[in-house]
């Protein structure tokens, strides 16, 4: 990969480097802030509007949930392939546009099915964006500092989505504190805000190796069984089995806080005390690029799950106050190392495929969890969040074997902060199939 233009030790992990790899980095997070800005003053509350102002069932809430991850998981492959081919700027914006649209049409109506299509909307653009964005940022760094990258991309990200229930509460009482019209004042602020970073992309927003793709655009398009190799499917195991978790929780935390009395403050209050740790994202990617990845992955995922467990012991809002603290400090340590490990072991040429592969099994699981969340929890009550904590803890057992030796085997080889995945001889022989001899190209 060529990084003349945009050399990563100038993507802000560091001082040194051509100015426009800082510019081109700075825009990325800066983006990801305004968007999870928008999503995080949104979607704590989309639940409890859906249910007191939209009339809508709790197995409603749920399908509304659920199409969101239909589309995504719909839409990732075939996104994440066509970055591959066309570039990721148009992907980024485009699916940029589409989500500011689509958050702009539940301005218009209080129909709960209406929601079912304005929520897979908002996938499709989600879909469009993040297997592109992923890759984009994979392609301005080097192995040596890819997880301080993805860090600092997951500090700006959550840096929104905790301001971001903070400035929903003032604008719940400029709507006027109560109905459809304050929950609509929020709803407008996020698509605002969404369609300026729209614009900001298309206007600034510049590819590292555009040239490059170009060049090999002739390459034929390996299959995706050939990209599948075992330790990038130990992945996606893991990450699956905990996006199960997430995509519950989206639909029924809200509601089970609020059977416990809290009020809309304290929902929020939570949702901001998990994302709180994430700030410390780079912290755990510098960490990740100095020690073992596959430690602080399995560490904090681990965590997280155990985390889960715990949440049917406890039955007083209080005490999810400390809990979800420390849920959010193990991810901000497990995600950097995961998403950099993810692309150590990939063909640097179809990275978006790749990226795009994982986002489909993890919205796959993502909308089994949504889907059945509201079905389970009827049954267990919170004894759902300890059924998610198992199949998170079974998915980190289930990889960790593969994962292991795979880490072995790049330390071994001394790779483990060499400039791409050639350590892999499975992603090596895809590249060579597909006619890539040279993965660092």
């Amino acid at each position: 990969m060529d990084h003349d233009a945009t050399d990563p030790k100038a993507i802000g992990v560091t001082s040194v480097g051509p100015p426009r790899a800082r510019r081109q980095f700075a825009l990325v997070c800066a983006t990801d802030f305004v968007v999870w800005l928008g999503g995080g003053a949104i979607y704590p509350y989309l639940p409890v509007f859906l249910r007191e102002d939209a009339n809508a069932s709790l197995g409603m809430i749920g399908v509304i949930a659920s199409a969101y991850f239909v589309a995504v998981f719909a839409f990732s492959l075939p996104a994440g392939r066509l970055s591959d081919i066309v570039g990721r700027k148009p992907m980024i914006v485009a699916g940029t546009l589409l989500y500011a649209v689509s958050t702009l049409l539940f301005l218009t109506t209080t129909d709960p099915w209406l929601f079912v299509l304005f929520r897979a909307l908002e996938g499709v653009g989600a879909a469009a964006v993040v297997p592109a964005a992923q890759a984009f940022v994979a392609e301005i760094s080097t192995n040596e500092n890819r997880s301080r990258a993805y860090g600092w991309l997951t500090t700006a990200q959550y840096g929104g989505l905790i301001i971001g229930p903070a400035v929903a509460w003032p604008l719940y009482a400029l709507g006027g504190g109560h109905g459809a019209r304050a929950f609509y004042a929020i709803f407008l602020f996020g698509t605002v805000i969404t369609l300026a970073t729209a614009l900001a992309l298309a206007v600034y927003l510049r590819e590292p190796d555009r040239a490059s793709r170009e060049q090999s655009g002739g390459l034929p398009r390996p299959p995706i069984r050939s990209l599948l190799t075992r330790p990038i499917a130990a992945i996606i195991l893991v990450v699956a089995t905990a996006q199960f978790a997430m995509g519950g929780f989206e639909v029924v935390w809200s509601i089970y806080l609020r059977d416990l009395d809290a009020s809309v403050t304290v929902i929020g209050l939570t949702w901001v005390l998990f994302s709180a740790p994430l700030l410390l994202s780079f912290v755990g990617g510098h960490v990740a690029d100095r020690h073992s990845r596959f430690a602080l992955m399995f560490t904090g995922f681990g965590i997280q799950g155990i985390c889960w467990l715990l949440v049917p012991v406890f039955h007083n809002p209080t005490v999810f106050l400390f809990l979800l603290p420390i849920d959010g400090l193990a991810f901000a340590f497990a995600f950097p190392a995961k998403q950099a490990f993810l692309v150590q072991l990939s063909p640097e040429r179809w990275l978006g495929s790749i990226q795009g592969m994982e986002q489909t099994a993890m919205q796959l699981a993502a909308l089994i969890g949504t889907a059945t969340a509201p079905l389970l929890y009827g049954w267990l009550g919170a004894g759902f969040f300890a059924l998610a904590g198992v199949v998170a803890l079974a998915g980190l057992v289930g990889a960790a074997p593969t994962l292991r030796r795979e880490w072995q085997s790049i330390r071994a080889a001394g790779l483990h902060q060499s400039s791409t995945a050639a350590a892999n001889p499975a992603a090596r022989a895809t590249a060579e199939q597909s006619g890539e001899g040279d993965l660092g190209r």
